[in-house]
């Protein structure tokens, strides 16, 4: 589907323009349309063009990529555009109502693969204005759908039937584009409806799912610059062209539904959904950096032979971001990581599984860890195989530092608290931490008190454990609190709260 949605975006929405006084060829436009997306391994060709008076037809548009590690052969082809060019010097560009789509692998060993559909679409339009060196596209497409899929080659058993449709509804995007050695472009798109829908039966064993995602109110801006003649090449040899990327996103209503029966006819479901998200990606010479949160989620589970309703799992906030540096410099350059779970909140159906008098606390549970520090980034990790990138031997990197910003964790009454820093030294047994981290917790006595309560922890190690924090626990404020100060040592040593322990 990513391959479909990636050559369908840019030839049958073809992102947008405003009007220009400079004038454009319909041939003009076809060429700058097929230029953007063609590379050594990527060709995009126009077939059966033809022109009548001031339009431009072409009948369907050829898409052959070449697969990695010379595996084989794509072909996509969908259907065709018409050029019209208009007296203000602009291109207004129109698609067929319905036009098929075919997509065909072909393997050296001779397997092949083919699946066709149909698209359907109203009122898809772009216009497109400006100059070849400083050209613009705005498009809408109110509708359009891709359905009656079918798998040609190897064909689809007769037992089994399969109903799949992909829908975008209310779409209107615009894009600028700027030509030169490395091509500069700034977009932004807005699509009201997203959907995908999957029906399979298996009519013979009496099975069958369906499978629904819907996501609405969609907005994106993104910009950035393209080394055309490094897209081959390693994303960090891409970087170091001249390449950047910038895309943020926010969307609206979410829902993932997963459903079936067994022949058993015991229904199962899960499902997901939130009430708005968004996201960022961005690349370039500090590295690949991407954040998202997702607001309102709730995840339901619904399966008879454990339970008798659907359980739920709801996440008011989940946040999660990521800055890592991937281009080999003689500096330090700085990463991040960071994940916030506010709010979690467990049915009570699960709970019961296991705390059926409802010893624990059942509140809300809280995750926030907040991580960064520098590096040296000694070589291209990303252009060679993955096992090698695995091999610590030869990591690709040369951490410095590592920064506790902030620990937060609430969980069945116990609260976790603390800060910390560390420098990364090197030692004959590997890297090693060299620095300090300080947390103050509270509730482990009435956790604990609980735990042997519904038996999940022996009386007798609970007392040994209460043993160990008298010993090396800092007292707090309140009858159920301590700290802890943990400090490591150049020399391999662990200390804690003053105590050494290694």
């Amino acid at each position: 589907m990513n391959l479909t949605r990636t050559l369908i975006a840019p030839l049958l929405l073809a992102l947008a323009a405003k009007p220009a006084l400079a004038e454009l060829t319909a041939e003009q436009v076809l060429e700058h349309q097929l230029s953007q997306y063609s590379t050594p391994e990527f060709t995009v060709r126009a077939g059966g063009k033809r022109r009548s008076g001031n339009v431009l037809t072409v009948d369907r548009f050829l898409a052959e990529v070449a697969l990695p590690d010379q595996e084989g052969t794509l072909l996509v082809a969908v259907g065709g555009a018409s050029l019209a060019e208009r007296n203000d010097g602009t291109i207004l560009v129109t698609y067929p109502p319905q036009s098929p789509l075919t997509v065909q692998a072909f393997a050296p060993d001779g397997e092949a693969f083919a699946l066709a559909a149909t698209i359907t679409q109203s009122g898809a339009q772009t216009i497109v204005s400006g100059t070849l060196d400083e050209i613009r596209y705005e498009s809408v497409a109110p509708s359009l759908t891709i359905e009656d899929f079918r798998m040609t080659e190897p064909g689809v058993p007769g037992d089994v039937s399969i109903d799949a449709l992909i829908k975008l509804l209310g779409y209107e995007g615009s894009s600028d584009i700027i030509e030169g050695e490395i091509r500069d472009f700034r977009s932004e798109d807005a699509l009201d409806s997203f959907q995908v829908h999957v029906d399979v039966s298996d009519h013979v064993a009496e099975e069958s799912f369906s499978l629904k995602f819907e996501i609405a109110d969609i907005s994106a801006q993104s910009s950035g610059s393209i080394a055309w003649q490094s897209l081959g090449n390693s994303l960090v040899t891409w970087i170091l062209d001249g390449s950047t990327f910038d895309l943020s996103a926010s969307f609206g209503h979410a829902r993932y539904l997963l459903s079936g029966d067994d022949p058993d006819e015991e229904p199962f479901e899960i499902s997901s959904e939130s009430s708005s998200s968004d996201m960022f990606i961005k690349i370039d010479r500090n590295g690949i950096g991407y954040g998202g949160t997702s607001r309102g989620s709730v995840l339901s589970v619904l399966a008879l032979e454990l339970f008798d309703s659907p359980m739920e799992v709801r996440l008011p906030e989940v946040s999660a971001r990521i800055l890592l540096p991937i281009v080999p410099h003689d500096e330090p350059q700085d990463f991040a990581a960071g994940i916030a779970v506010q709010g979690l909140e467990i049915d009570q159906m699960l709970w019961s599984t296991f705390d059926a008098e409802g010893v624990l606390d059942r509140g809300p549970a809280t995750l926030v860890l907040d991580t960064g520090g520098e590096a040296i980034v000694l070589r291209d990790g990303l252009g060679g195989d993955f096992s090698e990138f695995m091999n610590m031997d030869h990591a690709p990197v040369d951490v410095h530092s590592l920064d506790l910003n902030e620990i937060r964790i609430k969980l069945a009454g116990v609260e976790v608290t603390g800060d910390g820093a560390f420098a990364i030294v090197t030692r004959p047994e590997g890297p090693w931490p060299v620095g300090s981290v300080d947390l103050t917790v509270t509730g482990v006595d009435r956790l604990l008190d609980g735990l042997v309560k519904i038996g999940f922890v022996p009386d007798l190690q609970a007392l040994a454990f209460r043993g160990m924090l008298e010993a090396l626990a800092r007292p707090g404020d309140g009858p159920d609190d301590f700290g802890l100060t943990i400090e490591t040592g150049e020399v391999g040593s662990v200390v804690v709260n003053g105590q050494r322990i290694r």
